[in-house]
């Protein structure tokens, strides 16, 4: 199984003009699919966390979803950034390893707790 693409969504609740939480969705060329979010979207910093979601998908199509601790660590390294923290980098880097997370409970039909 390979990772074919990323989604990233903005979600602009109408209730609630604070809360703009930022989705990814991980395919695979299984038809698998894994949700993730980005915590950066209470208040300000949605439209980052979207950013960084989008840049770091490139890095990890093509790769195994069921290797997350791979792709987490090559996501890590990507960045310059991403060795010293920062929230936007690990928001982004949460949102794809929450989404791999939810593919390989998916995939061995287990619930991911």
């Amino acid at each position: 199984m390979k990772i074919k693409s990323v989604d990233v969504m903005e979600l602009k609740p109408r209730n609630d003009k604070n809360w703009r939480p930022v989705v990814c969705r991980v395919n695979t060329d299984e038809g698998i699919y894994g949700y993730g979010e980005a915590a950066m979207a209470y208040g300000v910093g949605a439209s980052a966390a979207f950013g960084m979601i989008r840049d770091l998908a490139g890095c990890i199509i093509g790769m195994d979803p069921l290797e997350n601790e791979v792709i987490w660590d090559k996501l890590y390294k990507t960045t310059f950034w991403g060795q010293n923290g920062g929230p936007v980098v690990f928001s982004g880097i949460s949102a794809i390893d929450i989404a791999l997370w939810d593919i390989k409970g998916k995939f061995f039909n287990v619930p991911v707790y």
